[in-house]
């Protein structure tokens, strides 16, 4: 349950990052603080991910857009939620890879 409830949290970090938004959560409070600095490089590589960037937001997923940064936020976290969650899922996994190497 707790993880469930910090997954949904790290899913509305990486959309706020995505459409530059400010963030309402700290990194720290939401992973492990030894993991911190290598998950904020995975956090930039999904947010780049799922927006392109030019005459205003796009969907990099499905396309759509143009999006203002709120427009582009409610997009991702009401569409693509399960898309991004399984994102954050496989980037913890391989930083869990590296670590315990």
């Amino acid at each position: 349950m707790r993880q469930e409830i910090a997954l949904k949290k790290i899913v509305e970090y990486v959309a706020r990052k995505a459409a530059s938004l400010t963030q309402k959560y700290d990194l720290d409070d939401l992973v492990s603080p030894s993991i911190v600095p290598m998950f904020e490089k995975s956090v930039e590589k999904m947010a780049s991910a799922l927006v392109k960037r030019g005459s205003g937001l796009r969907c990099n997923l499905c396309d759509k857009g143009p999006f203002t940064k709120r427009g582009m936020y409610l997009h991702l976290i009401r569409v693509h939620a399960k898309d991004i969650e399984i994102m954050v899922q496989e980037e913890l996994r391989k930083l869990l890879e590296v670590i315990r190497r």
